[in-house]
């Protein structure tokens, strides 16, 4: 059971590499969300460094404004929401009208904010906000059910994310999926079928490849975009628990974010599955991390 803080807040932690992770942190605060909303999800920051955004369980995406304003209103994915209805909710049941952003990803070049939505599929909005652009719904005829997930190729601006089930609305099961939006050409592709359970989505710092996170199979595995094994899917690192969300940082390692099924919090580096330099870090979400 994920502690009732890290429901009601987003923790930070200021990170400096050394040789255990365990040991590495030297400070951690909250961002106090507005109540009575709930349930952050996905967390992305600005080409000006502002944020971080996060959504929320009443369908906004959030902006952090510092101390003296904390969260503001950014952007909803639903065109007809309604502000009465919607704000503060918590209830599953209005999702549908509501909005859940459950990843979110910006496009430096152009500031543009991507969203991958529960219930209204992959969706973008501008560097200022407002009400977000429907992209697709859909891919190979096949509807969206449970997107969970994105990252931006900062290189070629192309979306890969996440399809926790092809066949349950808001839950996850043997049929996932790993896709990307190719915004030049409209075009969505299927990259992998039949994840357990499809749940974050990292791109490589040189765009070499993609991971994708299985929380069914608790495992990470990777996809060749480039190279001699392009278009080819491999493990990357087999977990004891069960991964959700995964980022890079700027030197090209991952952070997970992972439930233990354990009240104590844990970080614990992993090692590549396979013989290149990536680092894996395992953050427990009772770690807030």
């Amino acid at each position: 059971m994920v502690a009732m803080h890290t429901i009601f807040t987003i923790f930070f932690c200021i990170i400096s590499f050394t040789s255990r992770v365990s040991a590495l942190l030297e400070s951690c605060y909250k961002l106090q969300l507005p109540s009575p909303v709930l349930g952050p999800e996905a967390l992305a920051f600005d080409r000006n460094s502002e944020g971080p955004y996060t959504g929320v369980s009443d369908g906004r995406v959030l902006k952090w404004k510092g101390s003296s304003l904390g969260f503001v209103d950014f952007a909803i994915t639903s065109q007809n929401r309604s502000k009465e209805l919607c704000d503060g909710s918590s209830d599953p049941a209005l999702e549908n009208n509501c909005g859940r952003s459950l990843g979110l990803g910006f496009y430096n070049r152009t500031g543009e904010l991507s969203i991958a939505d529960a219930y209204f599929g992959l969706l973008v909005v501008g560097s200022n906000g407002g009400v977000a652009t429907q992209l697709a719904t859909s891919a190979e005829g096949v509807p969206f059910r449970f997107l969970n997930s994105l990252d931006v190729d900062q290189g070629t601006g192309i979306v890969y994310f996440t399809d926790a089930s092809a066949r349950f609305q808001r839950s996850g099961d043997m049929t996932g999926r790993l896709m990307k939006y190719n915004p030049m050409t409209k075009q969505v592709t299927v990259l992998l079928r039949g994840l357990a359970f499809a749940a974050g989505t990292a791109v490589s710092k040189d765009g070499a490849f993609v991971v994708v996170t299985e929380a069914i199979a608790s495992r990470i595995v990777r996809f060749w975009l480039q190279g001699p094994k392009a278009n080819t899917s491999e493990v990357f690192a087999q977990l004891l628990v069960q991964p959700d969300n995964i980022k890079s940082n700027a030197r090209g390692d991952f952070w997970v974010a992972a439930n233990t099924g354990k009240e104590e919090c844990r970080k614990e580096a992993l090692p590549s599955s396979l013989d290149r330099e990536e680092k894996v870090t395992l953050a427990d979400a009772d770690c807030g991390t």
